[in-house]
C-alpha cells in the first residue's frame, strides 16, 4: 500500500516518538511505502532539510501555504500516487491544498484531528479551552457557509482561514480519532458517526526500554519531580510552581526539573519562583536529547503533567515506559489514558493544593508508587501496544479505500 501522511512538524530525526514518525515506521515495517509531507522551515534544525529518508519514510518538506501551494503540488506529483492519504492536526495548513489535489485524484482521505480543542475557532482560548463551552457554530466546513459569512460583511481574511482549516475535515472519507473525546467532538460538529473509528496513539516503548541505563547528566537532591513540556499556560507549569511550597514543607530538599524545547515563558516562571521563595528548588534544563529525557524519567520519583488540556498526552506513555509514577490533571484526554489510582493519580485542573497533596501522597507511599508503575506497564501492554494498533490503522485505511471504490470517488462538497 502507498500511504501519504500530511502533518505539521511531522517526521524528524529529533523527536522520535511523534505520531507521524511512529505511524510511518510501523507501516514501513509491514511492507507499505510511506511518504510524509510536512512544513519546511530553514530556521529550524529539525525542519530545514527539504528531502530526506528517516526510518524508511520518504520525508518531503514544503512551504506551509494554503494557496497556491506550488511546492506541495510539485512534490506530490514527483511521488507515486498514494492509495490512501492520512491528514493530521487541527491547524495543518497543508491539509487544504492536499485535499484539493487528493479529491481530483480520487485518493481516499483519513483524518486524525489530534485534539479538537487546539482549534482556535472552536474554543475561545486554546491555552485554557475548558473554561468556556465550545462554539460548534463557528467552524466553516462548506463553501456555502463561507459565502454567507462574507455576504454578511464579516472579515474576509479570518473567514477564509477558517474555511481553509475546516473544509478538509468535512471532506474526509473516514475519521481516525485518537481518543473518545475526539470522536465525541467530531460527532457534535456534525461529522457522520458511522465514519468515525477510534484508535489511540502509541509510542515505541520497547525502543525506550532498550536504551542503556545511565544516570542523568545533572545531580539532583531528592525527591525529584519532573515536568516535560512547553512553558505555556495550557501545560500548567504555573500550577506546578504554586504547588512547590506545599511539597517543600514536607521535603525541603526536593528538586523540580523542567525540560522544555522552547524557553519562551521561563523568565515569567523564574520571577514567580523568586517571589514564592522556591527558585533554589527549580532546575531548568531546556531541551535535552531523547537519551537524557529517558534517563530523567527513569530517575525521577514522580512525573507530573498539570495540563489544562491535552490533545492526547504521549509523555504519559513515555513516563510509563520508563517506570515513573504519574500525577496529572483530570482533563481530556489524560483521564482516558490514566485510571485514577491504577496507573496514575488524577487531580482537578488549576488546583495547586490538590496537586501538592497528590505529589506528597505518591512520595510518601512506596506501595502506591509500585502500584502506579505496575499499572502503567499493564496499560502499555494492554491498551497501547503498537503491533495491535497499527493493524487497526491499516484496517481503517482499507475500509476507506473500499468505501471510496464502492461510491465511485471520494466525498464531494
Amino acid at each position: 500500500m502507498q500511504v501519504a501522511i500530511f502533518g505539521i512538524g511531522g517526521v524528524t530525526r529529533t523527536f522520535r516518538q511523534w505520531p507521524e514518525r511512529v505511524l510511518g515506521e510501523r507501516l514501513v515495517r509491514l511492507g507499505h511505502s510511506v511518504v510524509a509531507y510536512g512544513y519546511h522551515d530553514p530556521r529550524s534544525p529539525h525542519l530545514k532539510e527539504r528531502s530526506e529518508e528517516i526510518g524508511g519514510i520518504q520525508v518531503r518538506r514544503v512551504s506551509p501555504r494554503f494557496w497556491p501551494a506550488r511546492s506541495l503540488r510539485k512534490e506530490m506529483a514527483r511521488n507515486l500516487m498514494p492509495d490512501v492519504a492520512h491528514l493530521m492536526h487541527p491547524r495543518n495548513v497543508l491539509a487544504f491544498p492536499a485535499t484539493r489535489l487528493l479529491r481530483q485524484w480520487h485518493v481516499p482521505r483519513v483524518f486524525t484531528w489530534l485534539g479538537p480543542f487546539h482549534d482556535p475557532y472552536l474554543v475561545d482560548d486554546r491555552e485554557s479551552p475548558l473554561e468556556a463551552p465550545p462554539h460548534y457554530d463557528r467552524p466553516i466546513f462548506s463553501l456555502r457557509k463561507l459565502l454567507r459569512q462574507l455576504w454578511q460583511g464579516q472579515g474576509l481574511r479570518d473567514n477564509l482561514r477558517n474555511f481553509a482549516l475546516h473544509w478538509p475535515l468535512a471532506q474526509a472519507d473516514l475519521f481516525l480519532a485518537c481518543s473518545e473525546h475526539e470522536a465525541r467532538e467530531l460527532t457534535r460538529l456534525g461529522m457522520p458517526q458511522e465514519r468515525i473509528r477510534v484508535v489511540p496513539l502509541w509510542i515505541e516503548a520497547e525502543e525506550i526500554r532498550a536504551l542503556p541505563a545511565r544516570p542523568p547528566e545533572q545531580l539532583f537532591s531528592r525527591p525529584l519531580i519532573l515536568f516535560i513540556g512547553q512553558l505555556t499556560r495550557r501545560k500548567g507549569a504555573d500550577v506546578l510552581l504554586e504547588a512547590i511550597p506545599g511539597v517543600l514543607r514536607r521535603y525541603p530538599a526536593a528538586s523540580f526539573a523542567i525540560v522544555s524545547h522552547n524557553p519562551t515563558g521561563w523568565p515569567e516562571i523564574e520571577q514567580r519562583a523568586l517571589a514564592l521563595g522556591v527558585r533554589g528548588a527549580l532546575h531548568f534544563l531546556g531541551q535535552v536529547s531523547e537519551e537524557e529525557k529517558v534517563a530523567l524519567l527513569r530517575a525521577c520519583d514522580v512525573y507530573v503533567l498539570p495540563s489544562r488540556y491535552e490533545g492526547f498526552g504521549l509523555p504519559l506513555l513515555e513516563a510509563m515506559a520508563c517506570g515513573a509514577p504519574i500525577v496529572a490533571s483530570d482533563v481530556p484526554v489524560i483521564h482516558e489514558i490514566l485510571r485514577d489510582g491504577e496507573n496514575g493519580l488524577l487531580v482537578p485542573r488549576d488546583d495547586p493544593q490538590a496537586l501538592a497533596a497528590a505529589l506528597l501522597r505518591v512520595l510518601g507511599d512506596p506501595v502506591l508508587r509500585a502500584r502506579l508503575v505496575e499499572g502503567g506497564e499493564r496499560a502499555l501492554r494492554e491498551r497501547y501496544d503498537g503491533e495491535r494498533l497499527i493493524r487497526q490503522v491499516v484496517a481503517a485505511y482499507e475500509e476507506a479505500i473500499a468505501w471510496v471504490r464502492k461510491e465511485g470517488g471520494s466525498r464531494d462538497g
